[in-house]
């Protein structure tokens, strides 16, 4: 699927989360080209039809700072889970909750302000 508006690259990126989350938990498969902020579909969206349509707005702005802050976060959780450190690699998976929290906020926002 690829993204085409905002509600979809919402719905890319809350999909991605929860297969990141099964794969964490051990019960899927996760590509980790994914964990790099161009090859996700939410970033794929932003870095084409999102800069291309909304690049003047102040909320895509900060879209792609919240969900580089977010890749951070989930390539420390991947880093931390593969050495084995689970404990530390959960507390790292809450502030990337707490991006995600803010991505889905912004992206709500966005769709708020252009209908």
């Amino acid at each position: 699927m690829k993204a085409k508006n905002y509600t979809e690259a919402l719905t890319c990126h809350l999909q991605w989360k929860v297969q990141f989350k099964k794969f964490l938990d051990g019960e899927g498969d996760f590509d980790i080209a994914e964990l790099s902020l161009e090859n996700c579909k939410l970033g794929k969206w932003l870095h084409s039809d999102g800069l291309c349509k909304y690049a003047s707005l102040k909320e895509l702005r900060q879209i792609e700072q919240v969900h580089g802050k977010f890749h951070e976060c989930a390539e420390r959780v991947y880093a931390l889970k593969m050495l084995g450190r689970d404990f530390e690699a959960r507390q790292e998976l809450k502030r990337m909750e707490e991006a995600s929290m803010i991505l889905a906020s912004l992206l709500t926002t966005l769709k708020a302000v252009n209908g």
